[in-house]
């Protein structure tokens, strides 16, 4: 078949003088045991002196594993040959650790341009477990000596291929609904409810709910189902919730009797001065190291997860993120800005992983075409070059998995004018504090088991030595599935992903930047749970001085709202690093007012390396019964 037929796209990291053939079947579901054709037309000729790889998944650019393939053994499943038009099948000489890249002897007088071989796997071998439209195969040259792994696709290793295949990996069957509905609503005025039909690993499966009936408190509520495009969601316009308070819809179809209920919904009598929004700010593309385009990837978010705005954050290297591929990233995020619907930000994550405790730090941009200022030697490899580079930028500058030993954060630098947030938790885990100290979701290796934690990253200590940051949870997705709830372990990573809200005026790039620049958000471990955390009147994030209000040296009463996807288990005030439970039980809304009487000069921190004067600090950790948590930014109070 020919290029872009039946929709897919040439790959990124493919070579434009590469043919590209599709494999078949064409369209496979995720987790799917079979075999396949993989077909390869080669671009130029490869001598008997060298080897032919065959990569089917792994390096830092083909995310998606085949399971159960080996060269072995032909008569036990999941054998993998290669076979020339003339039915000669080369001689399999191994296999790569990951059980992703297999290397074959070429046959004597080489194979020439224009020769077509076709890899045979199966049967008995297993498709990757995650959708994905433009999953990719490749056929690479190779010396003998070369080692046995997948190949990093960069520089030499994209000169090295010379054949590729595509196939779609889509969802299985529906077992499930998911309904996403706007975390803050008006009584009596319309809203959008996105429902999500998903497979049994979180997919977003073909089949929209045909027939969807909508209840709030048992009675039914009027829609309008509308297509999300050529998405398999439906869109049920027109939702009305009548009366203020909490409220969680009830979304059945009648067709399949499969049943869900939306996440909370803050519902007002009025229009509220600040609205709850949802988004994901940290996730790579093809640009990087992760799958699929800078348009599926914001598509996705906005159509498939109903979140409300998002950012790019694939990395910096030059040897990764070129110039030109910058530039397509500045021109896809202001492509897919729309106020009001989708607010989307600039951004790229600064990571030279010099494992020296300079950490990742995710980069983020007001404005559009802003220059990307490179980790690489020779352009702005520290921490500090990086703060004098953004100097008369309106940036922020966000760490993320401050604690994992791959590249730790020390907080030796640090700018409060553009770090004024940190990345709580992601796929690599909680970064709050140690697994001895009960984090339940301790940073992991990739596939790992044992906590790879670095104490000296841990964000309370950040705190501690006087940083004034917010919490934000991320994604770090690599699988073109930002926003869902893909749980990941069976990848690269450990657990789900995380999800941001801020509390803003509007959906609009302003209004977003104003929130979390004033650290009015908090972060989650994906499940949108709403936190609301304030003392006396003054929210999360806020920065108060007791010269300005003398009466909370003695007296503090805090006002904590959670509501969740699942029975709230405990609410702890997170006072200078100490828990303070405040409430155990299983209620889905939890309200409390808590006072601290402590005088503040016997309480507070002492002057740090990043605050000069005594400071005191609260957060509030919200956990449920299913294990999923959130994390309101703290309040602090400096004498």
């Amino acid at each position: 078949m020919t290029e872009h037929s039946q929709g897919f796209q040439r790959p990124l990291r493919v070579p434009e003088g590469v043919p590209l053939q599709i494999a078949e079947p064409s369209v496979s579901k995720a987790s799917d045991e079979g075999s396949w054709q993989v077909p390869f037309v080669l671009a130029r000729p490869v001598s008997d002196a060298q080897r032919l790889l065959l990569c089917v998944h792994g390096g830092r650019n083909n995310n998606g594993k085949w399971r159960k393939l080996q060269v072995r053994d032909p008569e036990q499943a999941g054998y993998v040959s290669l076979v020339t038009d003339s039915g000669l099948r080369l001689q399999p000489i191994g296999a790569s650790e990951d059980g992703g890249t297999f290397s074959f002897v070429v046959p004597q007088g080489g194979v020439r341009a224009g020769d077509r071989l076709v890899a045979e796997l199966g049967p008995g071998a297993v498709a990757p477990w995650f959708s994905q439209p433009n999953k990719f195969f490749l056929l690479l040259e190779a010396s003998p000596d070369e080692p046995l792994q997948a190949p990093v696709l960069l520089g030499p290793a994209l000169a090295g291929i010379v054949g590729a295949c595509l196939i779609r990996i889509t969802a299985g069957d529906v077992v499930r609904l998911r309904a996403y509905a706007p975390g803050c609503a008006v009584a009596g005025e319309e809203m959008r409810v996105v429902v999500r039909p998903e497979d049994t690993y979180g997919n977003l499966a073909p089949g929209p709910a045909t027939r969807p009936v909508v209840r709030l408190d048992g009675r039914e509520v009027p829609v309008r189902c509308a297509a999300a495009g050529s998405s398999p969601c439906s869109s049920l316009e027109g939702v009305v919730v009548s009366r203020p308070g909490p409220c969680r819809l009830e979304v059945e179809d009648a067709a399949s009797g499969l049943k869900c209920s939306t996440n909370p919904i803050a519902v007002t009598a009025k229009p509220a001065s600040l609205r709850i929004l949802w988004g994901m700010i940290h996730g790579h593309t093809e640009i990087s190291d992760g799958i699929g385009t800078l348009d599926d990837y914001f598509a996705y978010m906005r159509n498939e997860c109903g979140l409300d705005f998002g950012a790019t954050a694939d990395h910096d290297h030059l040897w990764e993120t070129s110039d030109e591929m910058w530039r397509l990233t500045q021109e896809a995020v202001l492509r897919h800005n729309e106020p009001g619907r989708f607010t989307t930000f600039l951004g790229y994550e600064w990571a030279k992983w010099r494992q020296n405790g300079d950490g990742d730090r995710n980069v983020y941009y007001l404005h559009d075409t802003r220059p990307i200022f490179r980790s690489d030697d020779g352009c702005f490899p520290t921490p500090s070059d990086l703060f004098r580079a953004l100097r008369d930028e309106r940036a922020l500058v966000i760490p993320h998995h401050s604690a994992n030993v791959g590249n730790h954060c020390d907080w030796k630098d640090h700018d409060p004018d553009k770090e004024r947030l940190v990345e709580i938790y992601s796929v690599w885990g909680n970064s709050e504090r140690s697994a001895c100290d009960g984090n339940p979701y301790p940073i992991m290796p990739p596939a790992g088991s044992e906590p790879c934690e670095v104490p000296a990253g841990f964000v309370q200590r950040a705190l501690e030595l006087g940083w004034r940051v917010g919490f934000t949870a991320g994604g770090d997705d690599h699988l073109g599935h930002g926003g869902d709830e893909l749980w990941y372990p069976q990848e690269w990573f450990s657990y789900r992903a995380g999800l941001l809200a801020v509390y803003a005026g509007e959906n609009t790039r302003d209004a977003i930047w104003e929130a979390l620049w004033n650290r009015r958000c908090y972060g989650t471990t994906g499940a949108r749970i709403l936190v609301d955390f304030s003392l006396d009147g003054h929210p999360m994030g806020s920065e108060l001085f007791l010269d300005e209000h003398p009466g909370l040296a003695a007296t503090r009463r805090f006002s904590i709202e959670a509501h969740g996807t699942a029975p709230i288990t405990a609410v702890d005030v997170v006072r200078n690093n100490r828990d303070i439970r405040v409430y155990d039980g299983e209620d889905l809304d939890v309200g409390i007012e808590w006072q601290d009487s402590d005088p503040v000069p016997a309480i507070n921190v002492p002057p740090a390396p990043f605050s000069p004067a005594p400071f005191t600090f609260y957060y509030v950790r919200v956990t449920q019964a299913d294990g999923q948590m959130a994390w309101a930014s703290p309040i602090w109070l400096v004498t």
